[in-house]
């Protein structure tokens, strides 16, 4: 997941749209990590993809070059023409490099955001303090009962935090895990949300022993320990769970519209705000899909859909990689609709999306890995001849 994120706030720094949080957590990112040959590799899958000239100051330009490691990946690249004020970018790949090396290129990106005057942040500040995020979320938080907000991607393994007795635990594997050991019940329940951004995936194992895997910008919603007849949960955006079985005391999930009861099994919900349809595909066990007076008992390999002009539940086949590819680091497209598609991956490349003209009613196919670049994934989609994108920062216009 780290690996994903660096790509993807290289690409946000080489395109001079990056904020002053997702520059200091690229600083965080590139100083946790001891591998040169994996972030020069990083480096370079992020250059390749850069196009556009950029102003460069000149005394800023001059602390660059002065650097030994800006000199030696100069000299990697002689066919590019570097000038002074227009370095083509090169002034955002040497900076990065700096944030390894002596911390010049932070210092540097921050007094742009700080009208000029240079602000010290100290990076392992950074990754301990609790965040109050915007719509422009760029960490995997926990939302407490309390309203307290802690960044999870950040946060080093073991106890992050106590809520209603118990233990908040990120284990080795970077998951998020709540211990029970030493509980007592007082009948009250106290509520996490924990939100990915744009971009990332995250695993909660959660205090019944059930297990989730969130997509990019999704939201979950759940007691810190399930007391009561169910264990209920609230569903925004989508996600994968693996739900530990308890037949006396049933998980019931709710996503928009749709209630989703199950015992024990596996299964796969979709419930982001601009997709037209809520869908829960079982892929083990069997679930009940409910809206309203209407529920559908499903059997593996069966879908519940509920779209938002319909609003009636319909039972559907599905493509068990096709619903789980984004859990599996794929893009799987299958007779899609381009719109669609651009949710999909507006989600995961944080890119605002515009049409222009006529929207093909083309259905696309194909399946992608989702380390590639943006470019890489929408010129693969342009060979079809049916449609053409216009990248300017984050803002990508679809034409026919």
């Amino acid at each position: 997941m780290k690996n994903n994120r660096l790509q993807f706030l290289l690409k946000l720094l080489v395109d001079n749209e990056i904020n002053k949080q997702e520059l200091e957590e690229l600083a965080e990112l590139l100083s946790e990590t001891n591998d040169e040959q994996a972030i020069d590799t990083q480096f370079k899958n992020t250059w390749n993809n850069v196009d556009t000239p950029t102003e460069l100051d000149s005394g800023v330009y001059q602390q660059i070059i002065a650097h030994p490691r800006f000199s030696s990946a100069n000299d990697t690249t002689k066919s590019i023409s570097v000038k002074q004020n227009r370095l083509k970018a090169w002034y955002y790949y040497a900076a990065a490099i700096l944030l390894i090396c002596c911390g010049i290129g932070l210092s540097i990106y921050l007094a742009k955001f700080n009208n000029g005057s240079v602000e010290d942040v100290s990076v392992s500040n950074y990754a301990q303090k609790s965040v109050t995020t915007s719509g422009n979320q760029t960490h995997v938080t926990l939302k407490l009962s309390n309203g307290k907000e802690l960044i999870l991607d950040e946060a080093n393994f073991g106890k992050i935090v106590t809520e209603d007795q118990v233990s908040i635990i990120k284990n080795k594997d970077g998951q998020l895990v709540y211990d029970l050991s030493k509980v007592v019940d007082n009948g009250e329940l106290a509520y996490n949300t924990i939100s990915t951004p744009v971009g990332s995936n995250y695993q909660v194992v959660l205090s019944d022993g059930t297990k989730v895997w969130l997509n990019a910008k999704s939201s979950l919603k759940f007691p810190a320990v399930f007391k009561g007849a169910q264990r209920q949960v609230e569903l925004s955006g989508e996600a994968y769970f693996e739900v530990a079985h308890n037949k006396k005391q049933p998980f019931v999930l709710s996503a928009k519209q749709m209630s989703v009861q199950v015992l024990g099994t596996h299964f796969n919900v979709s419930a982001y705000e601009d997709d037209q349809a809520v869908k829960a595909s079982l892929l083990e066990g069997a679930i009940k899909a409910s809206y309203q007076n209407s529920s559908l008992l499903l059997k593996p390999g069966q879908q519940a859909s509920l779209t938002n002009k319909a609003a009636v539940l319909t039972q559907l086949n599905f493509d068990a990689d096709e619903v789980m590819d984004w859990k599996n680091g794929y893009f799987i497209f299958r007779n899609e609709p381009i719109d669609e598609i651009m949710n999909k991956i507006s989600r995961w490349y944080h890119i605002d999306v515009a049409y222009e003209g006529q929207v093909t009613k083309e259905a696309f196919g194909g399946k992608y890995v989702k380390t590639s670049s943006l470019a890489e994934l929408l010129s693969s989609l342009e060979l079809t001849g049916t449609v053409k994108f216009k990248i300017e920062g984050r803002r990508v216009t679809v034409m026919q």
